[in-house]
């Protein structure tokens, strides 16, 4: 494996065993800071930032801290899921080695549309069936979640929505949620939050399924 994975640089205070310290080759590396991804580990998946990225791997935060040797994918902006294990961890940061090198270039740049242009580049989202409240007007009204990102959500409901509407929305498990209906089609609609969840705090609710399927 040692020929083949490039992780991102572990702090320069965490110290490696001797007998690790040149497992992993360090390629040259394209620095991407606070760039969303899709982390797929256990049997679910979550969100991570993605702090630096190789031909051979990457450094990734999360919410949650993962263990060494945690097989995991990490899907970029492409959409293309990439495999790989993890080789190092301090608290919520963590090495990943990939299992075979990647163009790191084209896994970092947009999806491509039918049109052949590249598409607009938005936080992954996740698909949820919890149920959510919303407030607006003095209204109240039970919606059902669609899938979420951390900028806006996909909500369901037998009531219609009213476009550019705004109000509070409340998921169990996270805080309350300043939002805009910004498209709606048939009982669904498209919400936008005025200020992003905590990562940290919406990534441990993307790892909750009591919390995210709870409707299911």
């Amino acid at each position: 494996m040692g020929h083949q994975a490039s992780i991102g640089s572990a702090p320069a205070h965490v110290a490696h065993p001797a007998n690790d310290r040149h497992e992993v080759p360090r390629l040259e590396r394209t620095v991407t800071l606070l760039m969303l991804g899709r982390l797929r580990h256990r049997g679910s998946d979550t969100i991570c930032r993605i702090r630096n990225v190789s031909a051979g791997g990457m450094r990734i935060d999360t919410g949650s801290p993962l263990e060494k040797g945690d097989r995991v994918a990490i899907e970029a902006r492409s959409g293309v899921c990439i495999d790989g294990q993890v080789a190092w961890t301090n608290q919520l940061a963590a090495g990943i080695a990939f299992t075979r090198n990647v163009d790191h270039q084209e896994m970092l740049s947009p999806p491509v549309g039918p049109s052949g242009k590249r598409l607009a580049a938005r936080s992954p989202r996740f698909h949820a069936t919890a149920r959510a409240r919303l407030q607006t007007a003095g209204e109240a009204s039970t919606l059902r979640l669609v899938d979420i990102s951390l900028g806006g959500c996909r909500v369901e409901s037998d009531q219609g929505f009213p476009l550019g509407a705004d109000g509070s929305l409340t998921i169990p498990g996270l805080p309350p949620l300043a939002c805009t209906s910004r498209w709606a089609t048939g009982n669904r609609a498209g919400l936008i939050f005025h200020v992003r969840p905590d990562f940290g705090s919406f990534a441990r609710w993307l790892e909750a399924p009591d919390l995210r399927f709870a409707a299911a």
